[in-house]
């Protein structure tokens, strides 16, 4: 993580920037921005938008660097599932597939990312986050065209989370933040440093206007809903309190009117010195974008830019080092040989002095690691972890992701044939479908086409048997991918 990085919110009323910076004292807001939108330009002029982000970034000399894009929650579908893997990298690859039947629209038509907080992630509920590629596609366009291009986009709650959090304030019992916006308003809980549920809630007529405001106490009593559905009890367990964020929080007595209806404390989220020297009456603005800015590379990062949407520039970088790392392990080798020999036919002291040279290379090319057994096979290790990394941004040899593996196979079926696939497992080795179908032919055809399309090799059926359930065979395709010829 970069010791400044600069969230970025393009919300109903105005664009806000924040610039964090990381020191020995914690994060701190460096540098901020915040660019009210008229109504006309909010509705009729994407030129305008663009041409008020350049003039955001101008003002504060950001060149959009390690820059953090907040997707609002009014266009992410949130849902709760259990994970089959309990490794990340499995999950991510059947995560989209797992939550669609829960989306209104095709998976290939949605982004998705996760949150779990747990390394070990088999059986353990996770909250799926998805974004119309339709939404994401349109806003990535225009940051383009500002000249700006994120490293990351994250969902507004998990924005807001990483902020509880990083306050301190998300450690104990549960608790509840409300981020009140003019259109929309976002509703976050969490329990002792986990995010159990984000939720978007429309304000319809324009906002709130006033604390005695009719859409308030509206507002309120989808609180409370939410609040029984989650298991927040009045008489059970409760948050003990709602911090209130957004530029809807500004509005007078809104806090103790909110306070009266949901029957527990109300207040502004306190920012201390994490602020820097952004006024008190900007602070409640700035809370989701300075979020965005604040949240780590730990276990539950989220991040929408997937697929073909996945940054040029980290692909591009994951080559480079992969190239580095392929070149050190060469040196290593080298350097491995001639210290067997040198074992053998020099004395114990010039072995020694290799070995060291061995050790400061392997440091030079991965001084994160703490602990080294054995530096050549450590070396393998990382190459063939790198390799892993770039293929799953479709930048490796083949550049077979595996949306690109299942558009393949779906390619040699028939129109009239029923497969569903039920797992799909892309290494750098081997490719393995788990499915269904309905006909012992339709399995046999389809590993004879796999057979002959020049895109995989080694195609093997290891398993085809009928299922439990009528008209219903279940198998198993392990291969290997072709040179595409």
């Amino acid at each position: 993580m970069k010791s400044k990085t600069w969230g970025l919110d393009i919300g109903n009323i105005g664009i806000k920037a924040v610039e964090v910076t990381r020191t020995l004292r914690g994060p701190r807001v460096t540098n901020y921005g915040v660019l009210p939108l008229k109504r006309k330009e909010r509705e009729n002029s994407r030129t305008e938008i663009i041409r008020r982000l350049r003039e955001v970034f101008s003002k504060l000399e950001g060149k959009g660097e390690d820059l953090v894009y907040l997707f609002p929650s009014s266009r992410t579908m949130v849902h709760r599932i259990p994970l089959p893997f309990r490794e990340r990298k499995k999950n991510q690859q059947v995560v989209k597939f797992e939550v669609e039947p829960f989306l209104p629209f095709p998976a290939d038509q949605v982004v998705v990312d996760f949150y779990a907080a747990d390394k070990d992630e088999a059986g353990k509920e996770a909250l799926v986050f998805a974004a119309r590629k339709g939404d994401l596609g349109e806003s990535l366009s225009m940051l383009k065209e500002a000249g700006l291009d994120p490293e990351r986009v994250v969902p507004e709650a998990l924005a807001l989370f990483w902020l509880i959090r990083g306050l301190g304030k998300a450690a104990d019992g549960p608790g509840a933040l409300l981020d009140l916006g003019q259109e929309n308003a976002t509703l976050i809980l969490w329990q002792r440093n986990r995010l159990n549920l984000a939720r978007s809630i429309p304000i319809s007529g324009g906002g709130i206007a006033a604390a005695a405001h009719p859409n308030l106490a509206r507002l309120a009593e989808e609180v409370n809903r939410t609040f029984l559905s989650a298991g927040y009890s009045p008489g059970g367990q409760s948050a003990r309190e709602v911090y209130l964020t957004g530029d809807g929080s500004l509005t007078q007595g809104v806090g103790q009117s909110l306070s009266q209806y949901l029957g527990k404390p109300v207040s502004p989220l306190e920012l201390g010195e994490a602020a820097g020297e952004v006024p008190e009456e900007q602070r409640p603005v700035l809370c989701a974008a300075l979020g965005a800015a604040w949240g780590d590379s730990s276990a539950d990062w989220v991040n929408l830019r997937r697929e073909e949407f996945a940054p040029a520039q980290k692909a591009q970088r994951e080559r480079g080092r992969l190239k580095i790392l392929i070149s050190y392990g060469v040196i290593l080798a080298i350097l491995g040989v001639g210290s067997f020999l040198l074992n053998l036919y020099l004395q114990e002291r010039k072995y020694g002095e290799l070995k060291a040279q061995i050790r400061k290379e392997f440091f030079q090319a991965l001084p994160e690691v703490k602990r080294v057994v054995n530096e050549l096979q450590q070396m393998k290790a990382r190459v063939q972890e790198e390799r892993a990394k770039l293929g799953s941004l479709g930048g490796g040899p083949g550049g077979g992701s595996p949306l690109e593996v299942l558009r393949e196979v779906s390619l040699m079926l028939d129109p009239g044939s029923k497969v569903r696939v039920t797992e799909l497992l892309v290494d750098p080795e081997s490719i393995e479908v788990n499915g269904e179908a309905d006909a012992f032919e339709t399995v046999n055809q389809l590993k004879a086409r796999l057979d002959r399309s020049g895109k995989f090799k080694d195609v093997q059926l290891k398993t085809a048997r009928a299922s439990s359930l009528e008209n219903v065979i279940e198998f198993k395709i392990q291969m290997k991918q072709g040179d595409g010829g």
